[in-house]
């Protein structure tokens, strides 16, 4: 790509002097060229000055857990950490009354699993339903 066509503003905001594009994603790509996406760069928590993938936490709990509906991971302020991660989560209607123990049991899986930055240190919030776009996206 060579930018955005008579617009030279435009182009410089979107695309630095090497000709790589700014698109506000975090990716890589490997020994063949495949390119990954692994998260928008606005929505990374920066927790004791790593950075932590939101959808990675996500994932694991969606995996290890079958009383979650759905599930969000946040970063919220801390103090000591800068951001730390939390987790809003819509339990299935069966798991409705285990909310304490299962917030226990998200927080140990993981703890047990992540390194010490990804820890849910904001909290497990349990919400009815979880704010979404048009597109059903999550907001």
């Amino acid at each position: 790509m060579r930018g955005y066509y008579g617009r030279p503003e435009e182009t410089a905001q979107f695309m630095d002097a090497d000709g790589w594009c700014r698109s506000g994603d975090v990716a890589y790509y490997d020994e063949e060229g495949k390119v990954y996406f692994v998260e928008r760069l606005k929505e990374m928590i920066r927790c004791m000055d790593n950075q932590v993938v939101p959808g990675e936490i996500e994932d694991l709990l969606m995996k290890h857990h079958d009383g979650i509906r759905e599930v969000a991971v946040v970063g919220l302020p801390h103090q000591e950490y800068g951001e730390v991660a939390a987790a809003f989560v819509v339990l299935k209607n069966s798991h409705n009354e285990r909310k304490k123990e299962i917030e226990e049991e998200l927080k140990s899986i993981v703890a047990g699993s992540c390194a010490v930055h990804k820890h849910l240190y904001g909290g497990v919030h349990f919400v009815d339903s979880l704010p979404k776009t048009e597109t059903g996206k999550v907001q």
